[in-house]
């Protein structure tokens, strides 16, 4: 199944899950977006409701232990953050690599150690 970009707050509670130790549950995660965005009010109905369509995304499974269900992440982060990079650059640049990169380096905040980093990865990417 391919999978698509999440909406935010999905991928919200997918970035806290991501930080924690599995297996969590929507009790954990309420408590961590309450820390990390104490901004928005994240009620637990709504929490128990998100996990639910990441379930059915394929995002998530979960195993019902008594009263609580417990999750476990199917697509890593890396994986998504490779899929939203995939996607980004289909809608930007036309899928064309180059293009994406340039848009994204040509500002002035690049620092010679950002770039030096780039060459390396460059590098060892020609290697491969």
């Amino acid at each position: 199944m391919e999978q698509k970009k999440l909406p935010d707050a999905e991928f919200e509670i997918m970035k806290a899950i991501w930080q924690m130790q599995e297996p969590v549950t929507s009790a954990m995660v309420t408590e961590r977006l309450r820390m990390t965005l104490p901004a928005k009010d994240w009620k637990p109905q709504t929490i128990l409701t998100m996990l639910t369509r990441l379930e059915q995304k394929a995002f998530l499974r979960s195993e019902k232990h008594g009263k609580e269900r417990e999750y476990y992440v199917l697509i890593p982060q890396q994986d998504y953050l490779q899929i939203e990079a995939s996607s980004f650059r289909q809608r930007f640049s036309g899928g064309r690599f180059t293009g994406l990169v340039k848009a994204l380096c040509d500002t002035d905040d690049l620092t010679a150690a950002d770039i030096a980093e780039l060459q390396s990865w460059l590098d060892e990417r020609s290697k491969q």
